[in-house]
């Protein structure tokens, strides 16, 4: 419905009679319009928080994440329309951009924080590096996003991430290895 009537020419009634069910059930699973709109990124979060949680102790902190946000921009592609939806919308309509930053964008950026805590063995509120490295891990795949979206998807989305995390000057050599 989003793509064929627009975000906000789409109602929540709209989408309740769709699936045949009333507006309060559907407020019962979802707050928001935006939220349908990115129903599934709480599977795709904890696929990407397990992904990184596997990656071998061993290795850098920053080529485990780099590892595992190439793995996520293959589970893009693969859910190729979806997501090219959901970046259009999100440049378009500023409710749906507004939600993106503040709900789905803060919660992988703080699994991000709180699992590299983890990984180099300390407390985020006190270190600034998982914080420091988890933001500028998702900003360099909110750039490759964007890219991707604008040339509608004709790109390789991990070849864009990886291009967009190589732009990070020396942060692979200054991470430590835990």
């Amino acid at each position: 419905m989003f793509a064929e009537r627009g975000f906000d020419e789409t109602t929540t009634e709209d989408i309740a009679d769709a699936a045949d069910v009333s507006q309060r059930t559907f407020f019962r699973y979802f707050p928001s319009k935006e939220a349908v709109l990115y129903g599934d990124m709480d599977d795709l979060r904890s696929r990407f928080r397990d992904n990184l949680e596997a990656r071998p102790s061993d290795e850098p902190v920053f080529l485990s994440v780099r590892a595992s946000l190439l793995a996520l921009a293959s589970d893009y592609d693969d859910q190729k329309k979806l997501r090219l939806l959901q970046a259009r919308l999100a440049a378009t309509y500023p409710s749906v951009s507004s939600y993106s930053r503040a709900v789905v964008q803060q919660a992988w950026e703080q699994d991000l924080t709180d699992v590299l805590g983890r990984r180099l063995q300390v407390d985020p509120a006190v270190d600034p590096r998982p914080e420091i490295m988890a933001s500028t891990a998702m900003a360099a795949l909110r750039h490759a996003l964007r890219t991707w979206a604008r040339g509608k998807g004709r790109r390789d989305l991990p070849e864009l991430v990886a291009e967009a995390l190589d732009a990070i000057p020396g942060l692979a050599t200054r991470v430590a290895v835990v």
